[in-house]
């Protein structure tokens, strides 16, 4: 999942990031 994290993150960007953390929590 690390992977498909960083991949979505280096995408999206921060936003993208936090947006992923508060779906997975």
């Amino acid at each position: 999942m690390s992977n498909v994290t960083s991949i979505v993150g280096a995408q999206w960007g921060d936003e993208g990031k936090g947006r992923i953390v508060d779906y997975l929590a």
